[in-house]
C-alpha cells in the first residue's frame, strides 16, 4: 500500500486559539492602558460639559450624586465641590 503524505490541517488547534488569545489580550491592554489612565484625568468645573454650579437644581445636588466624595471633591469635576452644588454630569444614587 502507498501512503499519501497528509497535508497540515487548516484547523486551529486549542494551543494556537490561545496562544492568540493572550498576545491580543497583551496587545489591548497596551493600547487601551494609557486610555484608561488618560480617562482619569477630572474636568475642569468651569468646562461647558460641566457647567458646575453652587447651587443645588432642584433636587438635584453633588450630596446625592453617584460621582460625589464626601465631604467636597467629586470622581469626574476637579477642585472643590459643595455639597450642595449641581452640575450636568449629576447622577442619582
Amino acid at each position: 500500500m502507498i501512503e499519501v503524505p497528509q497535508r497540515q490541517s487548516n484547523k486551529l488547534s486549542r494551543r494556537h486559539i490561545l496562544i492568540r488569545g493572550v498576545a491580543c489580550a497583551a496587545g489591548a491592554a497596551a493600547v487601551l492602558g494609557p486610555v484608561t489612565r488618560a480617562r482619569a484625568a477630572k474636568m475642569p468645573p468651569t468646562s461647558p460639559a460641566v457647567a458646575y454650579q453652587d447651587t443645588p437644581k432642584g433636587a438635584q445636588q453633588c450630596s446625592n450624586c453617584l460621582l460625589f466624595q464626601a465631604p467636597s471633591s467629586c470622581q469626574i469635576v476637579d477642585g472643590t465641590i459643595s455639597a450642595s452644588g449641581w452640575c450636568k454630569l449629576w447622577a442619582k444614587k
